[in-house]
Protein backbone atom coordinates (compact mmCIF):
# COMPACT_ATOMS: atom_id res chain seq x y z
CA UNK A 1 0.00 0.00 0.00
CA UNK A 2 1.34 3.20 -0.72
CA UNK A 3 0.57 6.05 0.96
CA UNK A 4 1.83 9.70 0.77
CA UNK A 5 3.95 11.44 3.54
CA UNK A 6 2.26 14.50 5.77
CA UNK A 7 4.55 17.60 5.18
CA UNK A 8 5.67 18.87 8.46
CA UNK A 9 6.34 22.19 6.99
CA UNK A 10 4.47 25.01 9.16
CA UNK A 11 2.48 27.06 6.41
CA UNK A 12 1.61 30.71 7.84
CA UNK A 13 -2.56 30.56 7.50
CA UNK A 14 -3.71 34.05 5.67
CA UNK A 15 -5.59 36.12 2.64
CA UNK A 16 -4.08 34.73 -0.57
CA UNK A 17 -2.08 37.11 -2.89
CA UNK A 18 -4.52 37.93 -5.43
CA UNK A 19 -3.46 38.36 -8.95
CA UNK A 20 -4.42 41.47 -11.65
CA UNK A 21 -5.87 38.02 -13.53
CA UNK A 22 -8.05 37.18 -10.14
CA UNK A 23 -9.60 40.31 -9.84
CA UNK A 24 -9.81 42.14 -13.01
CA UNK A 25 -12.31 39.58 -14.61
CA UNK A 26 -14.67 39.87 -10.63
CA UNK A 27 -14.38 43.66 -11.61
CA UNK A 28 -16.05 42.80 -15.56
CA UNK A 29 -18.55 40.85 -14.41
CA UNK A 30 -21.81 42.85 -13.11
CA UNK A 31 -20.82 45.80 -15.70
CA UNK A 32 -20.41 43.30 -18.29
CA UNK A 33 -24.32 42.42 -16.99
CA UNK A 34 -25.46 45.88 -16.87
CA UNK A 35 -24.95 46.45 -20.14
CA UNK A 36 -27.05 44.07 -22.43
CA UNK A 37 -30.04 45.25 -20.18
CA UNK A 38 -29.49 48.75 -21.07
CA UNK A 39 -29.05 47.91 -24.81
CA UNK A 40 -31.91 45.61 -24.96
CA UNK A 41 -34.18 48.32 -23.32
CA UNK A 42 -33.19 50.81 -25.86
CA UNK A 43 -34.03 48.19 -28.26
CA UNK A 44 -37.35 47.84 -27.07
CA UNK A 45 -37.87 51.39 -26.60
CA UNK A 46 -36.85 52.18 -30.15
CA UNK A 47 -38.92 49.13 -31.68
CA UNK A 48 -42.02 50.24 -29.30
CA UNK A 49 -44.63 52.91 -31.04
CA UNK A 50 -44.23 56.45 -29.14
CA UNK A 51 -48.28 56.37 -27.85
CA UNK A 52 -47.96 52.98 -26.76
CA UNK A 53 -45.69 54.55 -24.07
CA UNK A 54 -48.56 55.96 -22.51
CA UNK A 55 -49.77 53.07 -21.14
CA UNK A 56 -47.35 52.29 -18.43
CA UNK A 57 -48.67 48.20 -18.16
CA UNK A 58 -47.14 47.50 -21.91
CA UNK A 59 -43.57 48.62 -20.09
CA UNK A 60 -44.46 46.07 -17.29
CA UNK A 61 -45.46 43.47 -20.08
CA UNK A 62 -41.98 44.05 -21.71
CA UNK A 63 -39.88 43.97 -18.16
CA UNK A 64 -41.73 40.23 -17.01
CA UNK A 65 -40.82 38.86 -20.78
CA UNK A 66 -37.05 39.94 -20.48
CA UNK A 67 -36.64 38.52 -16.81
CA UNK A 68 -38.61 35.15 -17.97
CA UNK A 69 -35.75 34.82 -20.58
CA UNK A 70 -32.83 35.00 -17.77
CA UNK A 71 -34.31 32.74 -15.53
CA UNK A 72 -31.37 29.99 -15.25
CA UNK A 73 -28.38 33.01 -14.48
CA UNK A 74 -26.27 32.13 -11.30
CA UNK A 75 -28.79 32.86 -8.50
CA UNK A 76 -26.17 36.54 -7.36
CA UNK A 77 -26.45 37.45 -11.06
CA UNK A 78 -30.05 36.83 -11.71
CA UNK A 79 -30.78 38.60 -8.37
CA UNK A 80 -28.55 41.21 -9.77
CA UNK A 81 -30.26 41.26 -12.92
CA UNK A 82 -33.77 41.72 -11.85
CA UNK A 83 -33.14 44.22 -9.71
CA UNK A 84 -31.30 46.34 -11.80
CA UNK A 85 -33.70 45.91 -15.21
CA UNK A 86 -36.99 46.61 -12.31
CA UNK A 87 -34.99 49.98 -11.49
CA UNK A 88 -34.54 50.75 -15.29
CA UNK A 89 -38.46 50.54 -15.97
CA UNK A 90 -39.42 52.39 -12.48
CA UNK A 91 -37.11 55.08 -13.69
CA UNK A 92 -38.46 55.37 -17.47
CA UNK A 93 -42.32 55.10 -16.33
CA UNK A 94 -41.76 57.77 -13.36
CA UNK A 95 -40.05 60.02 -16.20
CA UNK A 96 -43.67 59.46 -18.34
CA UNK A 97 -45.50 59.91 -15.57
CA UNK A 98 -44.08 63.44 -14.42
CA UNK A 99 -43.58 64.60 -18.15
CA UNK A 100 -46.63 63.09 -19.95
CA UNK A 101 -48.77 66.17 -19.82
CA UNK A 102 -46.25 68.64 -20.65
CA UNK A 103 -43.73 67.47 -23.07
CA UNK A 104 -45.12 65.38 -26.36
CA UNK A 105 -44.61 61.59 -25.89
CA UNK A 106 -42.20 61.50 -29.12
CA UNK A 107 -39.95 63.71 -27.67
CA UNK A 108 -40.39 61.74 -24.18
CA UNK A 109 -39.32 58.55 -26.20
CA UNK A 110 -35.99 60.61 -27.82
CA UNK A 111 -35.00 61.68 -24.37
CA UNK A 112 -35.05 57.90 -22.82
CA UNK A 113 -33.46 56.58 -26.15
CA UNK A 114 -30.68 59.05 -25.69
CA UNK A 115 -30.13 58.59 -22.29
CA UNK A 116 -30.24 54.97 -22.89
CA UNK A 117 -27.55 55.51 -25.27
CA UNK A 118 -25.47 57.45 -22.96
CA UNK A 119 -25.35 55.34 -20.14
CA UNK A 120 -24.32 52.24 -22.31
CA UNK A 121 -21.56 54.51 -23.65
CA UNK A 122 -20.19 55.01 -20.07
CA UNK A 123 -20.76 51.13 -19.41
CA UNK A 124 -18.91 50.82 -22.52
CA UNK A 125 -15.88 52.93 -21.05
CA UNK A 126 -15.71 51.46 -17.91
CA UNK A 127 -15.83 47.60 -19.53
CA UNK A 128 -12.47 48.93 -21.55
CA UNK A 129 -10.97 50.85 -18.80
CA UNK A 130 -7.76 48.74 -18.69
CA UNK A 131 -6.33 45.80 -20.88
CA UNK A 132 -6.34 42.17 -19.15
CA UNK A 133 -2.91 41.29 -19.94
CA UNK A 134 -1.74 45.25 -18.74
CA UNK A 135 -0.47 46.17 -21.73
CA UNK A 136 -0.05 49.61 -23.20
CA UNK A 137 -0.69 51.00 -19.66
CA UNK A 138 -0.40 54.66 -21.03
CA UNK A 139 -3.25 54.49 -23.27
CA UNK A 140 -6.05 53.29 -20.94
CA UNK A 141 -8.18 54.66 -19.10
CA UNK A 142 -7.64 53.17 -15.79
CA UNK A 143 -3.84 53.86 -15.62
CA UNK A 144 -3.92 57.45 -17.05
CA UNK A 145 -6.24 58.49 -14.26
CA UNK A 146 -5.09 56.98 -11.24
CA UNK A 147 -1.70 58.95 -12.38
CA UNK A 148 -3.79 62.43 -13.00
CA UNK A 149 -5.28 62.10 -9.58
CA UNK A 150 -2.16 60.83 -7.89
CA UNK A 151 0.00 63.61 -9.12
CA UNK A 152 -2.83 66.09 -7.66
CA UNK A 153 -3.85 64.28 -4.30
CA UNK A 154 -0.67 61.67 -3.95
CA UNK A 155 2.30 62.74 -5.64
CA UNK A 156 5.39 60.83 -5.67
CA UNK A 157 8.68 61.87 -5.73
CA UNK A 158 12.52 61.20 -4.77
CA UNK A 159 11.83 63.56 -1.67
CA UNK A 160 9.70 64.83 0.82
CA UNK A 161 10.39 68.29 -0.42
CA UNK A 162 9.58 67.29 -4.36
CA UNK A 163 6.45 65.84 -2.54
CA UNK A 164 5.34 68.58 -0.57
CA UNK A 165 6.08 71.54 -3.35
CA UNK A 166 4.36 69.33 -6.11
CA UNK A 167 0.93 68.62 -3.71
CA UNK A 168 1.19 72.87 -2.92
CA UNK A 169 1.30 73.43 -6.77
CA UNK A 170 -2.77 71.96 -6.51
CA UNK A 171 -3.53 73.15 -3.20
CA UNK A 172 -4.93 76.44 -3.85
CA UNK A 173 -7.73 74.32 -6.07
CA UNK A 174 -7.72 70.79 -4.49
CA UNK A 175 -6.74 71.49 -0.79
CA UNK A 176 -9.94 70.40 -0.13
CA UNK A 177 -9.64 66.75 -1.21
CA UNK A 178 -6.31 66.44 -0.15
CA UNK A 179 -7.19 66.61 3.32
CA UNK A 180 -10.36 64.73 2.90
CA UNK A 181 -8.07 61.46 1.46
CA UNK A 182 -5.80 61.82 4.63
CA UNK A 183 -9.41 61.47 7.13
CA UNK A 184 -11.00 58.33 6.85
CA UNK A 185 -14.25 57.92 7.96
CA UNK A 186 -13.56 54.92 10.06
CA UNK A 187 -10.35 56.61 12.25
CA UNK A 188 -11.98 55.40 15.21
CA UNK A 189 -10.81 51.77 14.33
CA UNK A 190 -7.24 53.60 14.54
CA UNK A 191 -4.27 52.95 17.34
CA UNK A 192 -2.48 56.36 17.16
CA UNK A 193 0.43 54.94 19.28
CA UNK A 194 1.83 52.16 17.19
CA UNK A 195 4.84 49.66 17.56
CA UNK A 196 5.69 50.09 14.23
CA UNK A 197 6.80 53.93 14.15
CA UNK A 198 6.82 53.76 10.62
CA UNK A 199 3.22 53.10 10.06
CA UNK A 200 1.11 56.09 9.50
CA UNK A 201 -2.66 56.09 10.05
CA UNK A 202 -5.19 57.97 9.00
CA UNK A 203 -5.80 61.27 10.47
CA UNK A 204 -9.04 61.33 13.42
CA UNK A 205 -11.24 64.89 14.08
CA UNK A 206 -8.95 65.21 17.45
CA UNK A 207 -5.85 64.92 15.69
CA UNK A 208 -7.38 67.83 12.99
CA UNK A 209 -8.04 69.49 16.18
CA UNK A 210 -4.62 69.43 17.27
CA UNK A 211 -2.95 70.76 14.63
CA UNK A 212 -5.15 73.28 14.84
CA UNK A 213 -4.28 74.60 18.12
CA UNK A 214 -0.55 73.65 17.34
CA UNK A 215 -0.98 76.18 14.56
CA UNK A 216 -2.78 78.56 16.49
CA UNK A 217 0.12 78.95 19.20
CA UNK A 218 3.31 78.91 16.40
CA UNK A 219 1.66 81.66 15.36
CA UNK A 220 0.35 83.59 18.88
CA UNK A 221 3.78 83.92 20.92
CA UNK A 222 5.52 81.11 20.68
CA UNK A 223 9.01 80.33 22.33
CA UNK A 224 12.30 80.11 20.59
CA UNK A 225 15.39 77.74 21.38
CA UNK A 226 18.33 76.58 19.70
CA UNK A 227 18.31 74.40 16.24
CA UNK A 228 19.81 71.19 17.30
CA UNK A 229 21.29 70.67 13.73
CA UNK A 230 22.07 74.07 13.29
CA UNK A 231 23.94 76.27 16.18
CA UNK A 232 23.39 79.38 14.55
CA UNK A 233 20.14 79.23 14.29
CA UNK A 234 16.91 79.44 17.06
CA UNK A 235 13.82 77.43 16.27
CA UNK A 236 10.29 78.43 17.20
CA UNK A 237 8.49 76.16 20.10
CA UNK A 238 5.86 75.74 22.19
CA UNK A 239 4.99 74.24 25.29
CA UNK A 240 3.35 70.21 24.80
CA UNK A 241 1.17 70.82 27.71
CA UNK A 242 -0.26 73.92 26.05
CA UNK A 243 -1.50 71.91 22.85
CA UNK A 244 -3.62 69.77 25.19
CA UNK A 245 -4.56 72.75 27.83
CA UNK A 246 -8.22 73.21 25.54
CA UNK A 247 -9.07 69.79 26.78
CA UNK A 248 -10.32 68.71 29.58
CA UNK A 249 -10.81 65.48 31.87
CA UNK A 250 -9.14 62.72 29.71
CA UNK A 251 -11.12 63.52 26.15
CA UNK A 252 -7.22 63.68 24.84
CA UNK A 253 -5.53 60.96 26.64
CA UNK A 254 -4.44 58.88 23.69
CA UNK A 255 -3.25 61.61 21.77
CA UNK A 256 -1.24 63.03 24.56
CA UNK A 257 0.21 59.30 25.16
CA UNK A 258 0.94 59.35 20.89
CA UNK A 259 1.94 63.22 20.76
CA UNK A 260 5.60 62.12 19.73
CA UNK A 261 4.21 59.75 16.85
CA UNK A 262 1.74 62.27 15.96
CA UNK A 263 4.45 64.80 15.88
CA UNK A 264 6.16 63.28 13.42
CA UNK A 265 3.36 62.79 10.89
CA UNK A 266 3.55 66.46 10.87
CA UNK A 267 6.95 67.78 10.70
CA UNK A 268 7.65 68.61 13.90
CA UNK A 269 9.79 66.37 16.77
CA UNK A 270 9.42 66.46 20.93
CA UNK A 271 12.58 68.21 22.63
CA UNK A 272 13.55 67.72 25.94
CA UNK A 273 9.79 65.94 26.37
CA UNK A 274 8.60 69.84 26.80
CA UNK A 275 8.95 71.43 23.79
CA UNK A 276 7.23 70.96 20.08
CA UNK A 277 9.63 72.41 17.02
CA UNK A 278 10.23 72.00 13.34
CA UNK A 279 11.80 68.82 12.38
CA UNK A 280 14.91 70.13 9.68
CA UNK A 281 12.84 68.71 6.42
CA UNK A 282 10.01 71.12 8.03
CA UNK A 283 12.06 73.89 8.30
CA UNK A 284 13.57 73.59 4.62
CA UNK A 285 9.95 72.98 3.31
CA UNK A 286 8.80 76.29 5.05
CA UNK A 287 12.10 78.27 3.87
CA UNK A 288 11.25 77.73 0.51
CA UNK A 289 7.64 78.63 0.43
CA UNK A 290 8.26 81.57 2.55
CA UNK A 291 6.16 80.07 5.48
CA UNK A 292 8.89 81.18 7.79
CA UNK A 293 11.42 83.56 8.03
CA UNK A 294 15.19 84.53 9.13
CA UNK A 295 15.47 87.22 11.96
CA UNK A 296 18.81 88.07 12.50
CA UNK A 297 19.37 88.72 16.43
CA UNK A 298 21.99 91.06 17.78
CA UNK A 299 23.60 88.23 19.72
CA UNK A 300 24.50 87.18 15.34
CA UNK A 301 22.30 84.26 15.90
CA UNK A 302 19.03 83.84 13.01
CA UNK A 303 15.34 83.54 14.42
CA UNK A 304 12.94 81.87 12.29
CA UNK A 305 9.80 83.22 12.77
CA UNK A 306 7.27 80.56 11.64
CA UNK A 307 3.68 82.06 9.52
CA UNK A 308 2.10 78.77 9.49
CA UNK A 309 -1.49 77.61 8.11
CA UNK A 310 -3.12 74.30 9.36
CA UNK A 311 -2.71 73.61 5.57
CA UNK A 312 1.13 73.46 5.95
CA UNK A 313 1.13 70.45 8.30
CA UNK A 314 -1.80 68.72 6.51
CA UNK A 315 0.75 68.71 3.23
CA UNK A 316 3.32 67.34 4.74
CA UNK A 317 1.64 64.70 6.74
CA UNK A 318 0.20 63.71 2.92
CA UNK A 319 3.64 64.10 1.80
CA UNK A 320 4.98 61.80 4.49
CA UNK A 321 1.99 59.47 3.55
CA UNK A 322 2.99 59.23 0.30
CA UNK A 323 6.88 58.52 0.47
CA UNK A 324 6.06 55.66 3.22
CA UNK A 325 3.50 54.58 1.13
CA UNK A 326 4.52 51.10 2.27
CA UNK A 327 3.66 51.60 5.37
CA UNK A 328 -0.02 52.88 5.88
CA UNK A 329 -2.58 51.52 7.80
CA UNK A 330 -5.34 49.60 6.64
CA UNK A 331 -8.00 52.17 7.27
CA UNK A 332 -6.01 54.51 5.17
CA UNK A 333 -5.79 52.21 2.62
CA UNK A 334 -9.06 51.21 2.11
CA UNK A 335 -9.55 55.36 2.18
CA UNK A 336 -7.49 56.10 -0.29
CA UNK A 337 -8.00 53.66 -2.51
CA UNK A 338 -11.84 53.89 -2.22
CA UNK A 339 -11.72 57.73 -3.25
CA UNK A 340 -9.60 57.30 -5.98
CA UNK A 341 -12.13 54.20 -7.44
CA UNK A 342 -14.86 56.77 -6.89
CA UNK A 343 -13.17 59.55 -8.56
CA UNK A 344 -12.41 57.35 -11.49
CA UNK A 345 -15.67 55.91 -11.65
CA UNK A 346 -17.89 59.18 -11.08
CA UNK A 347 -15.18 61.24 -13.65
CA UNK A 348 -16.45 59.02 -16.45
CA UNK A 349 -20.29 58.84 -15.69
CA UNK A 350 -19.47 63.13 -15.47
CA UNK A 351 -17.56 62.81 -18.79
CA UNK A 352 -20.44 60.20 -20.47
CA UNK A 353 -23.53 61.56 -19.12
CA UNK A 354 -25.36 64.45 -19.35
CA UNK A 355 -26.64 65.98 -16.21
CA UNK A 356 -30.40 65.33 -16.94
CA UNK A 357 -29.66 61.69 -17.40
CA UNK A 358 -32.47 59.96 -15.76
CA UNK A 359 -30.45 56.95 -15.58
CA UNK A 360 -27.91 58.73 -13.07
CA UNK A 361 -29.17 57.32 -9.87
CA UNK A 362 -29.01 53.83 -11.01
CA UNK A 363 -25.21 54.13 -11.52
CA UNK A 364 -24.48 55.82 -8.39
CA UNK A 365 -26.97 53.75 -6.13
CA UNK A 366 -24.81 51.78 -3.18
CA UNK A 367 -25.72 48.47 -4.78
CA UNK A 368 -24.39 48.59 -7.70
CA UNK A 369 -21.36 50.83 -6.22
CA UNK A 370 -20.72 47.51 -4.22
CA UNK A 371 -20.86 45.56 -6.85
CA UNK A 372 -18.03 47.78 -9.12
CA UNK A 373 -15.83 50.09 -6.84
CA UNK A 374 -14.50 47.01 -4.33
CA UNK A 375 -12.76 45.82 -7.30
CA UNK A 376 -11.75 49.05 -8.83
CA UNK A 377 -10.02 49.65 -5.41
CA UNK A 378 -7.66 46.65 -5.39
CA UNK A 379 -7.03 47.21 -9.47
CA UNK A 380 -5.33 50.88 -8.43
CA UNK A 381 -3.16 49.43 -5.31
CA UNK A 382 -1.26 47.64 -7.99
CA UNK A 383 2.49 48.62 -8.29
CA UNK A 384 2.05 50.22 -11.63
CA UNK A 385 -0.91 52.14 -9.88
CA UNK A 386 -0.65 53.47 -6.39
CA UNK A 387 1.74 50.63 -5.15
CA UNK A 388 -0.10 50.19 -2.22
CA UNK A 389 -0.66 47.00 -0.06
CA UNK A 390 -4.28 45.66 -2.05
CA UNK A 391 -4.05 42.29 0.94
CA UNK A 392 -5.10 45.14 3.44
CA UNK A 393 -8.46 45.94 1.43
CA UNK A 394 -11.15 44.44 3.87
CA UNK A 395 -13.69 42.09 1.00
CA UNK A 396 -16.45 42.50 4.35
CA UNK A 397 -19.77 43.78 3.03
CA UNK A 398 -20.66 45.47 5.97
CA UNK A 399 -17.15 47.47 5.52
CA UNK A 400 -18.23 47.70 2.25
CA UNK A 401 -21.63 49.41 3.22
CA UNK A 402 -20.09 51.49 6.36
CA UNK A 403 -17.45 53.57 4.20
CA UNK A 404 -19.32 53.55 0.41
CA UNK A 405 -22.28 55.23 2.70
CA UNK A 406 -20.02 58.31 2.87
CA UNK A 407 -19.72 58.54 -0.71
CA UNK A 408 -22.82 60.66 -0.88
CA UNK A 409 -21.71 62.98 1.40
CA UNK A 410 -19.82 64.65 -1.23
CA UNK A 411 -17.65 67.50 -0.29
CA UNK A 412 -17.87 70.74 -2.90
CA UNK A 413 -14.18 70.48 -3.84
CA UNK A 414 -14.48 66.54 -4.60
CA UNK A 415 -17.35 67.54 -7.36
CA UNK A 416 -15.46 70.29 -8.50
CA UNK A 417 -12.51 67.26 -9.03
CA UNK A 418 -14.68 65.33 -10.83
CA UNK A 419 -15.38 67.52 -13.49
CA UNK A 420 -11.54 68.20 -13.47
CA UNK A 421 -11.47 64.33 -14.14
CA UNK A 422 -14.74 64.40 -16.57
CA UNK A 423 -13.20 67.46 -18.91
CA UNK A 424 -9.54 65.36 -18.70
CA UNK A 425 -11.54 62.05 -20.00
CA UNK A 426 -12.78 64.19 -22.83
CA UNK A 427 -9.01 65.20 -23.79
CA UNK A 428 -7.33 61.46 -23.26
CA UNK A 429 -10.41 60.47 -25.54
CA UNK A 430 -9.01 62.68 -28.62
CA UNK A 431 -5.66 62.27 -28.11
CA UNK A 432 -6.05 58.65 -28.34
CA UNK A 433 -7.78 58.17 -31.33
CA UNK A 434 -5.70 60.59 -33.48
CA UNK A 435 -2.81 58.67 -32.27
Amino acid sequence: MSYKKKSTRMVKSGRKREKWTDILPRYLTFISHMRPILRETRRKIIELDADLLLDIEILDKIRQEEEKRNIRKVRALSEFYTMYRSNVYDIIKDFILKYRETIPIIDIKDYIIEFLYESIGALNVLRHITNPDESSLEKTFLYVLTKFIEERLFSRGRNIMIIYNKLLKYSSDLYECQRHILQPHTYYREKLERSDFFEIPGMSPKVYQLINNITSLYNLDPNFGEFPERGNQELPMILKTEVFNPYIDSIANAEEEAINQIAERIGLRVIDEIFIAPKEDLVDIMLENNFIRENKQSDEKIRLLPKLSNETLILYYLALASQRRGFLSKELINWISMNFAFLIYMGILKWKLSDQNIFYPIFKDLQTNEKVLPYLMKLVCFPNYLGLDKLKIRDSPQYRKEIFNFIGSQIDNLKEFINEIADYCEKFDKERKNN
